[in-house]
Formats: structure tokens, C-alpha cells, sequence
């Protein structure tokens, strides 16, 4: 007692310390937070009675808010090195904390050009999202109906309601439904350095290019040597090329081009990059290239698992030189450890060896073997000095990679979910079991990764496949079947996302059935509530309508809104139009309660076609049915367009860029596709800002960006998806490497897909 009685005194004590330091931290004066770097027109600092002119180099105190006049913007430096570029009528203000440096953006747009955080990070925080950075380029724009968020360079983190999205180069989010896109081009027209922005884009489309001509790819592999020296039980398997001299090639053009481009220079310069980052990555380069040059053609990483236990990590490598590897290795850890590191070279590994936690490592003719698990490195010894037979080679997984070898592999990761599902049900709860049976992933078998580059495209490839039929959730995607939507999409579309799914009526059952008792009582009293309110059935007017294939494509100019298209299979469109009628009457007759204007749901004949208007906040949506789809769009004269493509077969299917990249295999149809043409997109920046502000070859270099399809197939016992692309996974990596990364998904998608490999 009298021990617990401390203890809740220290607790006390701990708490009102903590409590009086934060109150004493509050009420003192706020610190120098930036300086008015340059204005264009009026900056005010805002008062409670009265705003105040402030001229360049005044000092902007933490939490005093500055607005901008509605005659120009304003550059503010922060005391961190960043700079913060406001907006006509902008008002925001900044304060600093123990976690970093926040700008309080009431109203407005800023472009932020955030210094490298050496402790904390730099946020922007509106009233419906937080944004936070550690050093890049990006864009927040808040106004009434919500905010946007572009990012020019480098990573960002967008935080809304505790759900975090990562954005890279050309990636933008808003966080309202009723905000729309905008080309980055637009968004960020109005800045001073708009020109700087755009070049830097142009030379890093450039540099992707040069990437692509120059550097030679890794040829395709067709055997392993390593898979058959992995151990029973294996689990994981993953391997990779070579790529040291790819690299290294790949390092020198890009610097060959930071010498010749003054753009590229110059963001180089901004971020410290020949006096901090530049000679880190010489050294790595230089290490990388050398130790390259004692590892054969594949490099492979295994994991196993023997009886209730996951076994290590196992290395296996084809070398050159067993001997100068060695000696590398060793010069290394003199070089930059202090010689205490817990590595182990085995002479004979079949002899007995001291135990401990350490590194073993065989290097043996052109073979080395590495593995914190001693017993790992000697089962690989006894297969090559005693040409034990291997169980390993006999298994179904090791025939599944094998089949891939048969085709040819550049990077390639196997697992097999099968066991590695079957050790975790044993660790979990029978609820947890239940959850796994629901969601279909208690009949999982392996998981497959693959990436090759084929006649100047680049594939990656994932096939999931499970020991049954699909079942649960994971069966919701359907076979793949013909899309009449895409019938209805033109050849110029910029995006097309378009899928088929299972009936929706049995999706809504299952997805019921996944709760809990509790739960599932819970969940039909507030969807009862909802239906009474609506007078419909969700399930059986809404769902039970749907025919499973869905399409969204933005098919025509951007400005000065994006010319977006939804194409929506209707079994019983009389059924689903009556819900939305019932769904209007209800909500009118609440609005009423309300005193606010009711919605009109306007109808035209025209042609025999019913075509019906709904006003929405931020535009009309307009939309008709055509031969069993649904078709929604922003104006009319997509709709009309929409069906004269349907009636004249003038298709996405048939545009030239979209069928260069579908697959050579026997599939006649997809259950899912997203299509990309990246060049169309930054047209758009072009057009935006004039032909004349880029060169010739950044005009070229963004005509060459190739578009990018992905595609998946839901067949019976497995889930397959691809990505073909007329880009290149060095390429793309290389730029991550420097922290240079390409406008729009193409390269998130590739970095995806290989793990940043």
C-alpha cells in the first residue's frame, strides 16, 4: 500500500509539472516564426479591428495571422529555410512546436517549398486536413467546399480524419466529393516560379528518356540455381538481377545531365545536393559497383519455416571471385566499423562451429550462402559438397516458381500464403478464423510477383491463387466478360478505370454476414432507420438493379472542368429510376421541414431517349440509360457523345496506344482494367502554360511518355494482375534514388508493383 501510495504521488507530481510547464509554455510570447520575403501588391497582418500593411522584411511573429490583398501574393520565409508563397487573398499563420513547425491556413492557396527537417516536420493544417513534409515542393488550395492538395516533388502526407494518404509528384486529393481535380499545371498557374515548376517537369521527362535509350537491361533468366538450393520448407522466395553495372550507368546520366541542364542544376543546388547528398551517393554507387562486380546473375533471398517455427532469412549469391569477395567484405567492416560486428566466414561448415547470434557466411567457387541460421548455410553445404537430394525440389511451390524461370525472370518474389496462413490460423481466434473464412482468404495458396521488360515494354505481374474456388470477399471480382461500357469511351480518353463485379445484391449478403451477431443487429436497425427515411429497399430497389460492370473515364478536356464519364450496367432501369425518384420525394419533403429549396429532378425526351438533369453543388449531373447502362455525366453533350462512340465504334478499344499494350495470351476479356495515357495528361500543363516556355526536347520528352494499362483477371481459383508500360523500372528508380520522381501514377505505379526494388 504504502509503495503504491508513492507511486501515485510520482504520478501526481509527473502530471502537475507537466501540466504547469505547458500553461507556462502557452503564455509565454511567440517567437520570430518568418520574414516577408517579398510582396506583390498588399500583405496585411490581421488585427481584431483593423488589418496593418507590412512590407518586405518585416518579421511575422508565431500565431499572428497575414492576409494577402486581393491584388497580389507574397512570399514568406520561414525560420527553418522554408519559403511559403501565398495567393491573392490568402490569410494563414504559424506557430512551432516540439513536433515541427505548423502553417494554419484559414482561406486561400500557398505553394511550400520545405527545407530538409533535421528534427520534427513541417505541417499545413486547414479545418479539414493536415499535411505534413519533411522537405519537398507542394501546393495546399482550402476554400469553401474543401481543400487540395498537389504535390510537385518529393513525398507528402495527407491526413483526413485519421486516414493518411502518400502523394508523389503529380498526385493530388481533395477531400470533398463536390471538389474536383485540376491538371497541376492549373493549380498552380498563379505562382511566380509557375515557369520553374513546369522546366523542372519538362527535364525530368528528359532524364526519364535518356534513362530508357541508354541504359541496358538486364537480359532474362530462365534457370535457377538458387531455387534449387533453398531449403525444405520454404516459404519465401525472391530474386533479383544483377544490377550494379545497370546502375551505375543510370547514376552517371543523371549526373551527366545535372551538368547540362541549368533547371536540373539549380533544384540540385536548392537541396544541398553536391555538398550533402551527392558524395553519399558517389560512395554508394562506387561500393554497389564494386561489390557487383564479384556477384554472378541473380541474387536470391529465401525464408522457410521449420516445424512451429519461422526459420531466418537465407542469401544465396552466384560470385565470381570467392576470394576477393572476402576480402571486400572484410575490408569493409574494418573500414567502417570499429571490427566488432557478429559475422562468421565457415572454411568447412560441416565441421563443428561456435554458437551465437551472428552472420554466417560460406563462400565457396561461385557460390556464397548467408543466413543468421548456422543450420541454414550447413543444408546448403551438405546439397553442393555431398549432392544430397533436395525435398525442397520435389514440392508443388518450388515446381510453381520453377514454371516461371520457364518463361523467362528478371525480378521475381513467390510466397507461399498456403503455409504461412495455415501457421498464423493457429495463432489467432476462432472470431479471427470466422473473418478469414468470410473474406475468402482461408484457401490461399501462393502469391506470385514477377517483372520483365519485353520488346520496349516493361510488365509486372501478380498472380494470387487460392487451393478452391473463390469464395467470400475475395470472390467478388468476377471472370472476365465483355465491357459494352468501354463502347462508350473515344480513343482520346486520358483515364478509363472499368471492372465487373459479381451480383451486388450477393455482395451486400455476404458483406452482412460477416458480422457479428451483435453487430449484424446493430448494422439492420441503422439500415432499416435509413430505408424508412429513403422508402426504399437498398438491397432489392438499388443493388438488386446493378448488373456488376462499372466504368469511369475522363474522356475529353480538362478545363474548364474534367469531361468525366460513369457508365453503370442497369438490369431494370424502370426499378432503378423510380428509387431515385422515391429517394427525391423523400429528401424534399425533409428539405421542406427545413425551409431550404427543394431538388428538381428535370426530364427531356429527345429522339424516343429520356434524358434526365440533377442539380448538384458543384455541377449538373446529366445522365440517360442506353441499351441496358446507365451513362452520367457533367453536361449533355458528353451523353450525345457518349452513345454517337457506342453507335459509330469509335472506341477506346480501338485506339492505338490502348491496344499496344494489351497482352499476348489467350484471355479474350478482362475482369478489371485502368488505363493511363501519361502524355495526354501533360498536354495539358503544356497548353496551360504555352508550347513556348519548353524546349524542343522537353516538348518531345513529354510526347514520348508512354501510357500505362493495368488489368486484372478474376478466374476460378486465382486472382491475376498486370501492368504494361512502355516505361522502364531502372529508370523510375533511379529518380527515387536522387529524389527526382516522374508527374502523375506511371512512376508510383512501377514503385508499387516492384517494392522500389
Amino acid at each position: 500500500a504504502e509503495r503504491g501510495g508513492r507511486l501515485a504521488l510520482a504520478a501526481v507530481l509527473a502530471l502537475g509539472l507537466g501540466l504547469g510547464a505547458m500553461l507556462i509554455w502557452q503564455s509565454l510570447p511567440g517567437g520570430m516564426a518568418a520574414t516577408v520575403d517579398a510582396v506583390d501588391g498588399t500583405l496585411f497582418q490581421v488585427g481584431e479591428t483593423a488589418h496593418i500593411p507590412i512590407a518586405t522584411g518585416t518579421e511575422i511573429r508565431e500565431d499572428e495571422r497575414v492576409r494577402s490583398g486581393r491584388d497580389g501574393g507574397a512570399v514568406l520565409a520561414l525560420t527553418d529555410g522554408s519559403r511559403v508563397e501565398l495567393r491573392p487573398r490568402t490569410e494563414l499563420s504559424i506557430d512551432r512546436g516540439l513536433r515541427g513547425t505548423t502553417i494554419r491556413l484559414a482561406r486561400g492557396s500557398v505553394i511550400v517549398q520545405a527545407a530538409d527537417q533535421r528534427q520534427g516536420k513541417l505541417y499545413v493544417a486547414t479545418d479539414d486536413c493536415l499535411v505534413s513534409v519533411t522537405g519537398t515542393i507542394f501546393s495546399v488550395n482550402h476554400g469553401t467546399k474543401g481543400s487540395r492538395v498537389s504535390v510537385i516533388e518529393g513525398e507528402v502526407r495527407v491526413d483526413q480524419n485519421g486516414r493518411e494518404t502518400v502523394l508523389h509528384p503529380g498526385d493530388q486529393i481533395t477531400t470533398s466529393a463536390n471538389l474536383g481535380l485540376l491538371p497541376l499545371g492549373d493549380e498552380i498557374a498563379w505562382s511566380r516560379n509557375a515557369d520553374r515548376y513546369l522546366e523542372l517537369i519538362g527535364e525530368l521527362a528528359v532524364l526519364r528518356q535518356e534513362l530508357l535509350d541508354r541504359v541496358p537491361r538486364p537480359d532474362l533468366r530462365y534457370h535457377s540455381r538458387l531455387l534449387d538450393l533453398m531449403p525444405e520448407g520454404t516459404v519465401f522466395f525472391a530474386a533479383v538481377p544483377n544490377l550494379s553495372q545497370t546502375l551505375t550507368e543510370s547514376y552517371q546520366i543523371a549526373l551527366e545531365r545535372l551538368d547540362e541542364s541549368p533547371e536540373l542544376r539549380a533544384w540540385w543546388e536548392a537541396h544541398d545536393g553536391p555538398s550533402t547528398i551527392q558524395p553519399v551517393l558517389d560512395d554508394v554507387v562506387a561500393r554497389l559497383s564494386e561489390v557487383g562486380g564479384y556477384v554472378g546473375q541473380e541474387l536470391a533471398v529465401g525464408a522457410f519455416q521449420r516445424g512451429d517455427d519461422s526459420g531466418a532469412p537465407l542469401v544465396l549469391a552466384e560470385i565470381v571471385n570467392a576470394a576477393a569477395l572476402r576480402a571486400f567484405i572484410e575490408e569493409q567492416i574494418d573500414t567502417y566499423t570499429d571490427g566488432d560486428v557478429p559475422l562468421a566466414f565457415l572454411d568447412d561448415p560441416l565441421a563443428p562451429a561456435a554458437g551465437g547470434e551472428r552472420l554466417w557466411i560460406w563462400l565457396h567457387d561461385d557460390l556464397l550462402a548467408a543466413s543468421p541460421d548456422l543450420e541454414a548455410v550447413r543444408g546448403v553445404a551438405r546439397l553442393v559438397l555431398e549432392e544430397e537430394s533436395n525435398p525442397f525440389a520435389g514440392s508443388d511451390f518450388h515446381q510453381q516458381i520453377a514454371s516461371l524461370y520457364n518463361e523467362g525472370v528478371s525480378i521475381l518474389v513467390a510466397v507461399d500464403l498456403g503455409e504461412v496462413v495455415s501457421y498464423a490460423t493457429g495463432q489467432t481466434s476462432d472470431e479471427d478464423r470466422r473473418a478469414m473464412t468470410l473474406a475468402g482468404a482461408d484457401n490461399l495458396r501462393y502469391l506470385m510477383l514477377e517483372q520483365k521488360h519485353l520488346d520496349e515494354i516493361t510488365e509486372h505481374r501478380a498472380v494470387l491463387s487460392f487451393r478452391s474456388p473463390r469464395h467470400g470477399i475475395a470472390s467478388w471480382l468476377a471472370e472476365p466478360a465483355p465491357m459494352g461500357a468501354l463502347d462508350m469511351v473515344s480513343p482520346d480518353a486520358k483515364m478509363l478505370a472499368a471492372f465487373v463485379v459479381k451480383d451486388p445484391a450477393a455482395m451486400l449478403d455476404e458483406l452482412n454476414a460477416m458480422f457479428s451477431d451483435d453487430e449484424r443487429a446493430e448494422f439492420d436497425r441503422e439500415l432499416a432507420a435509413i430505408e424508412e427515411e429513403l422508402g426504399l429497399s437498398l438491397r432489392d430497389d438499388l443493388a438488386a438493379t446493378i448488373g456488376g460492370e462499372v466504368a469511369f473515364a475522363i474522356d475529353g478536356p480538362m478545363l474548364p472542368s474534367p469531361s468525366w464519364k460513369l457508365i453503370v450496367e442497369i438490369y431494370d432501369p424502370a426499378r432503378f429510376q423510380w428509387a431515385i425518384e422515391q429517394a427525391i420525394v423523400r429528401a424534399n419533403l425533409k428539405l421542406a421541414q427545413l425551409g431550404e429549396e427543394e431538388i428538381e429532378l428535370q426530364q427531356e425526351v429527345v429522339g424516343g431517349r429520356t434524358f434526365y438533369t440533377l442539380p448538384a453543388r458543384l455541377t449538373e449531373i446529366h445522365y440517360t440509360f442506353v441499351e441496358g447502362y446507365l451513362v452520367a455525366a457533367p453536361s449533355r453533350g458528353l451523353l450525345d457523345r457518349a452513345i454517337r462512340y457506342r453507335e459509330s465504334g469509335y472506341t477506346i478499344v480501338d485506339s492505338p496506344r490502348f491496344r499496344a499494350l494489351l497482352p499476348a495470351d489467350p484471355r479474350e476479356n478482362f475482369s478489371a482494367v485502368l488505363y493511363q495515357d501519361l502524355a495526354s495528361l501533360l498536354q495539358g500543363v503544356v497548353e496551360r502554360f504555352g508550347e513556348d516556355r519548353l524546349t524542343e526536347e522537353q516538348k518531345e520528352a513529354i510526347g514520348n511518355a508512354g501510357p500505362t494499362l493495368v488489368y486484372a483477371y478474376g478466374e476460378s481459383d486465382r486472382i491475376i494482375v498486370a501492368a504494361t508500360s512502355d516505361g522502364d523500372l531502372i529508370g523510375g528508380s533511379l529518380l527515387g534514388l536522387l529524389g527526382l520522381q516522374l508527374p502523375g501514377d506511371l512512376d508510383e505505379v512501377l514503385h508499387e508493383v516492384t517494392g522500389g526494388s
